[in-house]
């Protein structure tokens, strides 16, 4: 009686155990689908992204190339030379830049779709969709890197053709348009006024280039004095 007792609950124990290993299988089933899925899906983001890296490194090769053009037509004052050669170079540092984050995001793209296949095939899908993550995060922070520099780049463009039109002397402000509170537009605190900080002040913003002697893109207090003179 004693040992059909033990038998039983030997098989009890045996059949809970089994039962519970079917269970812990299963389990893993949903998750290996899930992590395949999250896999293929940042995957496509990072690619998403370097198509979208790739397409603002051509427009800051674009801006770039204009900026260059502009300047080798020379420009009306020896001034505005100086300041369309700054600020092309800026435009050609800016489409490198482009270039630089736009292939940081192609190789991050791949290696996303190198962690898919893992996922897809291999023994370790939870493994393989972190890398994929991993990758698309570096995808996204590189297309991000590349939209800024289109935009500098653009924006440099557009100055080095301001600056080709700049006038031999400062267009004469209002009688009070010189009075610049240097503090009060230097947001930042970093010791200078820059183009969108100067927008606040309507006669320096349209004379920014101008007072801008060693066209730096900022300008310091000195500069602002000597516009003020």
């Amino acid at each position: 009686m004693r040992q059909h007792a033990i038998k039983r609950q030997s098989l009890l124990v045996l059949a809970m155990t089994a039962t519970f290993a079917f269970g812990a299988a299963n389990a893993q089933v949903p998750g290996k689908v899930q992590s395949k899925h999250d896999a293929v899906e940042k995957a496509d983001v990072a690619a998403g992204n370097a198509m979208q890296a790739r397409d603002s490194a051509a427009s800051a090769e674009l801006a770039a190339e204009a900026a260059v053009q502009t300047r080798e037509q020379g420009a009306a004052t020896a001034r505005g030379a100086i300041a369309a050669q700054a600020t092309s170079q800026q435009a050609e540092r800016a489409a490198a830049d482009a270039r630089s984050a736009a292939q940081q995001a192609i190789r991050a793209a791949d290696d996303a779709r190198s962690a898919q296949a893992a996922a897809v095939s291999g023994s370790n899908p939870a493994g393989a969709a972190v890398q994929a993550r991993a990758a698309m995060n570096e995808a996204r922070t590189a297309n991000a890197v590349a939209a800024d520099a289109g935009s500098v780049a653009r924006a440099a463009a557009a100055a080095t053709a301001e600056a080709n039109r700049l006038p031999d002397r400062v267009v004469a402000p209002p009688s009070d348009g010189r009075n610049v509170d240097f503090a009060a537009l230097d947001h930042d605190g970093d010791g200078a006024i820059s183009r969108e900080e100067s927008r606040a002040h309507a006669a320096l913003s349209a004379n920014f280039l101008a007072v801008d002697v060693n066209a730096d893109g900022r300008i310091s207090v000195d500069e602002v004095n000597g516009w003020r003179r």
